[in-house]
């Protein structure tokens, strides 16, 4: 892998989501339905950058360590912001804001591990499931504000939040399976060590 360094195309458009955070946290928390739309606007752009940034740095040849550990950093910040701003609009609960921030923290610590045991963590399917719930959720429940002006049915209110109680549970199932990939690769580089031992 090439030593390539911060800003290289691919983490350019990583960047973006770190830096279009505090808008649409700006905007949500506004209210309007102007802001709603600008918000959702700024938010599809960061989503689709979630899948540009990767293919472009395979076709460029700009895959590099520094990319794999800050698109996911970016992916934590740019997520737990917005659902911050939902649960400053009372549009999730807070228990569910907290348990998703945990989870990005304590997956932040876990690549840290990770780095002595199997090397930089590459993202794995329970993640990518975990990413699209959130993102799926964040897009539709602020499509569903701005549709209806910030007043949707009750009857969809309820739909929000059994799609956010899913898309939490999906972030726990996920943070446990990259326990589990960790503690195997720990196990089993035990078990050759020993098996070495004359």
């Amino acid at each position: 892998m090439k030593p390539l360094g911060l800003w290289t195309l691919p983490n350019a458009i990583t960047w973006y989501r770190v830096a279009a955070a505090v808008p649409i946290i700006l905007l949500l928390v506004n209210g309007s339905n102007a802001a709603l739309w600008a918000a959702l606007g700024l938010m599809v752009i960061a989503e689709v950058s979630d899948g540009v940034d990767g293919w472009v740095a395979r076709r460029t040849g700009q895959v590099s360590a520094v990319g794999k550990i800050l698109d996911p950093m970016a992916d934590s910040l740019y997520r737990v912001s917005v659902f911050t701003a939902f649960a400053a609009n009372r549009w999730m609960p807070v228990w569910m804001l907290i348990v998703m921030a945990a989870r990005e923290i304590a997956q932040a610590h876990l690549r840290i591990v990770a780095e002595s045991h199997i090397g930089t963590m590459a993202a794995r399917w329970s993640g990518k499931i975990k990413a699209a719930a959130q993102g799926l959720s964040q897009l539709g429940i602020t499509f569903l504000f701005a549709f209806y002006a910030g007043a949707p049915p009750e009857s969809l209110i309820f739909f929000t939040w059994l799609l956010l109680f899913v898309t939490t549970a999906l972030s726990v199932w996920s943070f446990f399976d990259y326990v589990w990939l960790i503690y195997s690769a720990r196990s089993a580089r035990k078990a050759v060590q020993f098996s070495k031992q004359p």
